[in-house]
């Protein structure tokens, strides 16, 4: 039930293998992801006054976390949204309802504008909850502090989405990370939010 929502995606993605697309969406995931870590830490330590710095990209091969910091911290990362058009499908029928809501006049517009704004929220909520099981089931060769970071990069979340999921719509089970962060863009720049600390 979880993932029907997904498949509704799926249906609105253009007509070319989704594999293919998530494979090639991976291997650019993984060369930002050394700047990902980087606009972490930045804000981490404006917010924490601390002064971890990257220092190299962790070794899958090892099974390391996907980012080694200074002071034995390990950071693992993961998006929200397997890709862009994942992201839009989500938030462009929102986008494209706000448009709508603008006629005072039709109701049953204004109610179709909630309807889909409460759709994406779910989907949301239900995309970081599958994330943040996934990576709780998967075991890290690291010493130190290890953190999880769900990152949308992509700019469509809305903020009250985010609000909404650290007031009522987490459910996960943390087993092995000492913080999950969810960091996501908003006017060019990345904010911060904690979800779970041990």
């Amino acid at each position: 039930m979880v993932f029907l929502w997904r498949l509704k995606i799926i249906e609105m993605l253009p007509k070319k293998l989704i594999k293919e697309d998530r494979f090639e969406k991976e291997i650019e995931y993984k060369f930002s992801e050394k700047e990902i870590c980087k606009a972490f830490l930045k804000e981490y330590n404006k917010k924490n006054k601390n002064d971890y710095r990257f220092v190299r990209p962790g070794d899958p091969i090892k099974g390391e976390p996907s980012c080694i910091c200074t002071e034995n911290l390990n950071i693992e990362l993961t998006p929200v949204y397997y890709n862009k058009e994942e992201a839009k499908a989500a938030w462009g029928l929102v986008k494209s309802m706000k448009k709508r809501a603008k006629n005072k006049d039709n109701n049953r517009k204004n109610k179709d504008k909630k309807d889909y704004l409460t759709e994406a929220t779910q989907m949301f909520c239900d995309s970081l909850n599958e994330r943040i099981n996934n990576k709780n089931e998967k075991k890290y060769n690291h010493a130190g502090k290890l953190f999880l970071i769900i990152e949308e990069g992509i700019g469509l979340t809305k903020k009250e989405a985010v609000e909404y999921y650290i007031n009522q719509g987490k459910n996960f089970t943390n087993n092995i990370f000492n913080e999950i962060w969810l960091m996501f863009q908003s006017a060019g720049h990345y904010k911060i939010y904690l979800l779970d600390k041990k």
